[in-house]
């Protein structure tokens, strides 16, 4: 019923038995398994807030470097849905928070929603939005997520606290928090994945696997039957993704950017470049390009037919400042 309040949930954290460092993920499951699903595309959109800026001395690339580590992650613990996750972009709110962000999990999550359907999502198309935090969240909760959101304008959220220095421990958080998007509820003692705990348990321990377990799938499966979700079917273009993987990843292997080689994270012999806003088809893109749209009180930015970044334009719009945020 459309009055009824949307359902969230979330994942806590249990106390930890050891310090060790978590053990390499296991493999992917057989081909047969990926083959009951249809592929499914979702396009990320994930949001370091300011805290997370603070918590780093204002370094956004050991940031950037720190998503696309845990996205990479999440790529492999969705293949065996058939989900191809690609990072759509990463917004940084370094000078400032863009909505009010507390430890209260929901309250935040309810204003990120609104966020998201106000402002973020008429200068980016995408399918998803994750904001991690760098606040600690009340009542050991370490995410939550509107369940059964995807494709909804404000419910195709999650919030995710960055709770641990183990990049796999924050990614098997924001995948839990994304499987309640797509209609995935708290696994029962019954549901099996092979081991302890899965994805989708209702508490994250050293012994949570990075699979989903025989419910999870089966309520994916039923979400995608009763609801279609209808954003998740388009198969993004490469130049709409900034994914490019992070070389040291204990999941993803194998490059898929053909700019990059693997083995050095830099760029292949013959090509100019192997990401960023200014860099298209292993190519510089052409000076006067649009690389960064005019937000708020800044205007556009534009390449300048050498670096991969995007030059800032010194020149403001003669407007009051609203905070900026890095893409």
């Amino acid at each position: 019923k459309k009055d009824e309040a949307p359902k969230k949930c979330g994942v806590t954290q249990a106390k930890w038995e050891s310090d060790e460092p978590i053990k390499k993920a296991s493999q992917l499951a057989a081909i047969s398994e990926q083959q009951r699903f249809d592929p499914r595309y979702i396009e990320l959109v994930v949001v370091a807030d300011h805290a997370m800026a603070t918590n780093n001395n204002g370094d956004l690339t050991a940031i950037r470097k720190w998503i696309h580590q845990i996205v990479n992650d999440m790529i492999v613990m969705y293949r065996d849905l058939n989900i191809h996750l690609t990072l759509a972009a990463i917004v940084i709110w370094n000078k400032k928070d863009m909505i009010t962000v507390t430890s209260s999990a929901e309250d935040t999550l309810n204003l990120f929603g609104k966020w998201r359907e106000t402002k973020y999502l008429k200068y980016r198309k995408h399918d998803n939005t994750q904001l991690l935090t760098g606040l600690k969240l009340n009542d050991d909760t370490i995410g939550l997520a509107y369940v059964g959101g995807m494709c909804d304008p404000k419910q195709s959220v999650g919030i995710i606290e960055n709770h641990s220095k183990e990049h796999l421990l924050v990614a098997a958080t924001m995948a839990h928090e994304m499987g309640h998007n797509l209609g995935m509820n708290h696994d029962a003692n019954q549901c099996n994945c092979g081991a302890n705990g899965c994805v989708m348990s209702a508490m994250l321990t050293e012994h949570t696997s990075y699979q989903f377990s025989d419910c999870s799938m089966k309520e994916y499966q039923s979400y995608l039957t009763k609801h279609n979700p209808q954003c998740i079917l388009n198969k993004p273009l490469r130049t709409d993704t900034v994914s490019t993987p992070v070389s040291g990843n204990e999941l993803l292997q194998n490059s898929a950017n053909p700019c990059s080689d693997p083995a050095t994270c830099q760029a292949r012999e013959g090509a100019d470049c192997a990401s960023g806003p200014c860099c298209r088809d292993c190519k510089f893109l052409e000076e006067g390009t649009i690389c960064n749209m005019a937000r708020g009180d800044d205007m556009d930015d534009y390449c300048n037919g050498k670096p991969c970044d995007c030059p800032r334009n010194p020149h403001k719009w003669p407007a009051p400042a609203k905070g900026s945020m890095l893409m």
